[in-house]
């Protein structure tokens, strides 16, 4: 009798772990929210929310990034507000890319500055993490973000 109740509570927990599995957001969805929510956290100063959402791997202008906790000091000091105008990914397989203009606006000390640069190409990568801490799920992170024309970009306004 133990064995078939431990049998029924183990399918019990399979269950329910593949339908949380199959039942999660898409592609895009996680695209989205993994944008707009390190958004949230670079305007609110809050450096974690926005290194959840960063490959260890990322590479700006086709550098490596190596140092996160510099990039967590930029973020707590300067809250950058970054908008991003056509946040429309094109996914394929498991890179996507949104390619749009962007306007970030920034406190450097006393000064604040708005810039608008007029194509940023920001690339996510798939990779694995979870969903309610035990859950194995995909995970869209900034893998390599490019600014076109930066030599040509006005200082901040």
């Amino acid at each position: 009798m133990k064995k078939v109740g431990l049998g029924l509570i183990v399918v019990a927990v399979l269950g329910l772990f593949a339908t949380l599995a199959l039942t999660g957001p898409t592609d895009e969805q996680l695209i989205q929210e993994a944008l707009q929510q390190s958004i949230q956290a670079s305007r609110e100063g809050k450096p974690g929310g926005v290194l959840e959402y960063l490959s260890r791997s990322l590479t700006y202008n086709d550098a490596p990034v190596g140092d996160r906790s510099e990039i967590a000091q930029f973020i707590r000091n300067s809250k950058p507000d970054v908008q991003v105008l056509d946040p429309k990914p094109r996914i394929e397989g498991d890179k996507a890319a949104i390619v749009s203009p962007v306007t970030v606006s920034m406190q450097l000390g006393p000064f604040q500055g708005e810039q608008r640069l007029d194509r940023v190409r920001i690339t996510f990568t798939r990779e694995m993490g979870t969903r309610w801490i035990v859950v194995p799920a995909p995970k869209w992170r900034v893998s390599d973000i490019v600014v076109e024309g930066l030599d040509a970009v006005a200082p901040l306004k």
